[in-house]
């Protein structure tokens, strides 16, 4: 199915205790850290795209809350193989973030991933390779602070 033009971010969190943690994940092909991240298929929203990314690439047996953040991202069209398939003029693809809890869920990594670390939000920020990640996990742990997630998408 070809790649529709935007790309997702989903960065997982969990409570333990007082403790807020992000899980970074290792990408397999590009040795990065990283949310999970992920393409959408045509026809498909960036909210099913993130359910179905954080599904596949955390090996979710079941469905988590996901909430939408104001974190957003442009992302060079010229990095996606589909991009030929796109509308004349698409120069960049949006990103859009999500947060998914996953307090007392396991992650079972895909193939894509090689290793998972759940950190606080510095140590996380540290070593997260792209911007937009290092702001998302910004962006959630400030709203984790504040009680202030936004309603999750279905």
């Amino acid at each position: 199915m070809p790649r529709a033009p935007f790309q997702i971010l989903v960065v997982p969190f969990r409570r333990a205790g007082e403790r807020i943690e992000f899980a970074v994940l290792r990408r397999q092909d590009m040795d990065v850290w990283q949310a999970v991240a992920g393409g959408g298929e045509s026809g498909e929203s960036p909210q099913q795209a993130a359910l179905r990314e954080a599904r596949e690439e955390l090996g979710l047996d079941e469905a988590v809350a996901l909430y939408p953040l104001q974190t957003t991202a442009s992302i060079p069209a010229r990095f996606f193989a589909d991009r030929d398939s796109w509308p004349a003029g698409t120069y960049v693809v949006p990103e859009y973030a999500f947060a998914a809890d996953l307090t007392d869920i396991e992650i079972k990594l895909s193939d894509e991933h090689s290793a998972v670390q759940w950190l606080d939000c510095e140590a996380a920020g540290n070593l997260l390779r792209f911007d937009s990640n290092r702001t998302a996990v910004r962006e959630l742990h400030e709203r984790l602070l504040a009680a202030d997630l936004p309603r999750p998408v279905k």
